[in-house]
């Protein structure tokens, strides 16, 4: 019912960004950047919402979008050239172009649990928070999940809460979020040079440039050709920036396992001071898998929240929950009374969003059939069989890997440009080449293989769902080197695409 994606969806207690919000924010338009005045280092979900409001209204954006419409189907129609997109309350429509921003954290993982039904309390779900305040005063809350969004959940809700049950089954590797007041001399700073801020941005791996409030490039060298003593200092100087900067650190974190193994323990020794009980730092402590490569967490007071004596850190990776009941969980035979549950059991990343509508291809092949053993696109843009729809932030991009913002204004204004070309040379219709796909999927493996993310449950490869296809999901390579080959297809006149109608 209105703009934001996410941010819209997104509304749980202590939800923002992980990505400093002066970077995290359009770049299309420099008199934007100028105006907009962002209140914290981190936005948090009410400031990020109000940017995106403003935008569609600034630009006028309102009166193309239709709100609080559901899309069941999309089906090519081989003989019009076009789609016919059927939306849940009967209407249908045709378009000659599809573009699928369906986002890349937007799908839920369905909650599995027996007897979910059951319960006669209130049933939250992260990513479809309610509107309307909630207020847990005085109740005792159960939260399933201690990833990134439990994460920023958990501190709020234990403040408010008359008693947290945290459900526990792996341990994430969390950096401070370091967040507070924007520093106008800091803000300064940045809008005097915006322009080459961008530029950094645009040309780095990730696409977030600033560390201890300076743009910075990523440390070129790797770990293990360092001293221990600069190993050390290197990763006090992240943790002191905080946030996402452990991953320019180094060269070699997600490749080399001693490396990450050196950088695992520096996170231990940091998490287990921060928390009282010796035992409960044990449970918390990230163990069996290696560091960023599952997305690291940012945070404000996560650990010391254990120290509060109205919160209790339940252990589910050996005793799982076997059921719902109607006043709460049983976990190892034993009943946790609950007046509330918050689901935040994460996502069904990268895919799930678009292969939940029934999208039908040349000769009626389902997007889902076709990515049935994992997403096979040209460079993230298109896949084969299905004519004049295009993906932004999608599956072989580098989004997750890159800062999301800039990398669909990048995508966006690709296909524009591809669109120019049809227009311009006669063409209606335009698919790409299996050859081509193929190309960009062994390009994609060729990055993906020597790193460490294989040794993860995590969702860049798929792993957190049961039964997906485990493959890595987004190009490794980098920003600068997908931007190399994009610019370079472009110019050549879009080898790897097949052109046709009129």
């Amino acid at each position: 019912h209105g703009v934001g994606g996410t941010w819209y969806w997104n509304r749980y207690p202590g939800a923002g960004s992980d990505i400093e919000s002066l970077e995290y924010s359009y770049g299309f338009d420099e008199q934007l950047q100028q105006d907009w005045d962002w209140k914290e280092r981190y936005a948090s979900q009410p400031e990020l919402e109000a940017y995106l409001e403003h935008v569609a209204e600034r630009f006028d954006l309102n009166k193309d979008i239709k709100f609080g419409k559901n899309v069941a189907g999309l089906t090519w129609l081989d003989d019009a050239g076009s789609w016919l997109c059927k939306f849940s309350d009967g209407e249908e429509i045709t378009v000659p172009y599809v573009v699928m921003a369906t986002g890349l954290l937007s799908a839920p993982k369905e909650p599995d649990f027996q007897g979910l039904d059951k319960f006669k309390g209130r049933t939250l779900v992260t990513s479809s928070w309610p509107h309307e305040p909630i207020d847990f005063s005085g109740r005792t809350v159960g939260i399933i999940g201690t990833g990134s969004t439990a994460v920023q959940a958990i501190p709020i809700i234990a403040e408010q809460a008359g008693q947290l049950k945290v459900f526990q089954r792996t341990p994430n590797f969390s950096a401070p979020r370091n967040n507070g007041p924007l520093d106008k001399e800091y803000v300064d700073l940045v809008k005097s040079d915006y322009k080459g801020w961008r530029e950094k941005q645009r040309n780095s791996f990730g696409g977030y440039v600033s560390v201890n409030f300076q743009a910075m490039d990523a440390n070129p060298n790797n770990a293990m050709d360092m001293t221990p003593e600069q190993r050390r200092a290197e990763y006090e100087f992240r943790w002191k920036s905080g946030g996402l900067s452990f991953y320019t650190s180094f060269q070699d974190l997600l490749v080399s396992e001693e490396a990450n193994e050196e950088l695992a323990d520096f996170f231990r020794e940091k998490i287990a001071v921060r928390i009282d009980d010796p035992a409960v730092a044990e449970k918390l402590l990230p163990r069996g898998y290696p560091v960023l490569t599952k997305r690291l967490c940012a945070d404000t007071n996560y650990y010391e929240t254990y120290n509060r004596q109205n919160v209790e850190l339940i252990d589910i990776s050996t005793d799982k929950v076997e059921r719902f009941e109607a006043d709460g969980i049983v976990v190892g035979g034993t009943k946790v009374v609950l007046d509330d549950i918050v689901i935040a059991t994460g996502f069904d990343a990268v895919t799930g969003a678009a292969v939940r509508i029934d999208i039908r291809g040349v000769a009626g092949i389902s997007l889902g059939e076709s990515w049935r053993d994992g997403p096979r696109t040209q460079a993230g843009i298109m896949t084969h069989g299905y004519p004049n729809m295009f993906f932004v932030n999608g599956p072989g991009s580098c989004t997750g890997f890159f800062n999301p913002v800039l990398n669909v204004e990048y995508q966006g204004n690709w296909i524009s440009d591809l669109l120019d070309h049809m227009k311009a040379a006669g063409f209606g219709v335009v698919d790409s080449t299996q050859e081509a796909e193929q190309q960009w999927v062994e390009r994609m493996e060729e990055a993906a293989k020597p790193t460490l993310f294989w040794k993860s449950e995590n969702w860049y490869i798929g792993a957190n769902v049961p039964g997906k296809a485990r493959v890595m999901l987004l190009y490794l390579g980098g920003f600068p080197a997908y931007k190399e080959y994009m610019e370079g297809m472009a110019e050549s006149r879009y080898p790897g695409f097949v052109f046709g109608g009129d």
